[in-house]
């Protein structure tokens, strides 16, 4: 038994539902790059759960090397907010054109990460922001990869790539 889109209206749901899972990961990241800021205009004390269940890690105070210095980490977090945020548009637009850029780099975003913290895989043994862009990434994916199967786009993705309607 093949899965199959049999209606307009459920094309439109598994867009959403996709749309959230990118929607979700964008959130999780943000926990990460806005400082919770106290009323003397400081950064106080972020603690975020890690995948461990006793371990937290506390970001507090200015970055390494001072609030001029370039923070790698901070800045791949916003560039993975902006990205899983355009993602999310493309798939609620039905821009197929745009679903293999966004599946590759949803794949990379999971490979790198298990690449670089293959001890970190205790998905589900408790709520973390970790887990939660875990869960973000999977469902991106599997969604993702039917949307790509069977979704024939939209007649705004016909009209951008051939310039003009069908």
């Amino acid at each position: 038994m093949a899965f199959r889109f049999s209606h307009e209206g459920e094309l439109h749901i598994a867009r959403a539902v996709i749309a959230i899972f990118a929607l979700l990961v964008a959130a999780a990241h943000l926990a990460y790059t806005i400082p919770i800021s106290s009323s003397t205009g400081f950064s106080s004390p972020v603690t975020h759960a890690s995948n461990s269940i006793n371990s937290t890690t506390t970001h507090t105070g200015p970055p390494p090397g001072g609030f001029n210095s370039f923070n790698m980490l901070g800045f791949w977090f916003d560039v993975e907010v902006i990205a899983y945020t355009i993602m999310a548009v493309v798939f609620l637009l039905g821009l197929r054109t745009w679903y293999i850029p966004s599946q590759l780099f949803n794949i990379f975003n999971i490979a790198l990460y298990f690449g670089l913290f293959p001890s970190h895989f205790n998905i589900m043994l408790v709520l973390s922001t970790t887990n939660l862009i875990v869960l973000g990434w999977l469902g991106v994916l599997v969604i993702g990869l039917l949307l790509l199967k069977y979704d024939p786009g939209s007649e705004l993705d016909k009209l951008l790539v051939t310039g003009k309607k069908r």
